[in-house]
């Protein structure tokens, strides 16, 4: 259940990073998982060195330097042919009613998942995004 399947993680905390890639890789097998702990780096991987393919993408709200929120804003500058590849969901420790209603509201946004990320909720991802 690996072909083909990509993930980008962009958490300011390295920690957490390395263990979302390893459950991820741990539910689905050898997969491309790029990780970031500044979400300037990860606009910038976005927007000049991504190659385009199906990606799912984690992303944190609560960063230092640049929020979820304003990593959306960016991200909504970037041309439409690379963001129908890219299929965000929010990361979160946020348990705040207002970051999910308005993660309902963004356009970006496939889902909204409450840390910790698990095995279950990763293949549940991957089968609705890569294989519907």
């Amino acid at each position: 259940m690996n072909a083909g399947l990509k993930y980008i993680i962009v958490d300011d905390d390295p920690l957490n990073n390395t263990i979302y890639s390893i459950i991820i890789k741990t539910a689905l097998g050898e997969v491309d998982i790029k990780t970031f702990t500044h979400p300037e780096d990860g606009l910038e991987f976005i927007q000049n060195k991504y190659v385009q393919s199906h990606t799912v993408l984690f992303l944190d709200l609560n960063m230092p330097t640049l929020t979820g929120w304003e990593f959306l804003e960016e991200y909504g500058k970037f041309n439409e042919e690379l963001k129908k590849q890219i299929h965000i969901y929010l990361l979160t420790s946020s348990i705040d009613q207002r970051d999910k209603d308005k993660a309902k509201d963004n356009i970006y946004v496939k889902g909204f998942i409450s840390k910790p990320l698990d095995s279950k909720t990763i293949t549940s991802i991957a089968e609705k995004e890569f294989y519907d």
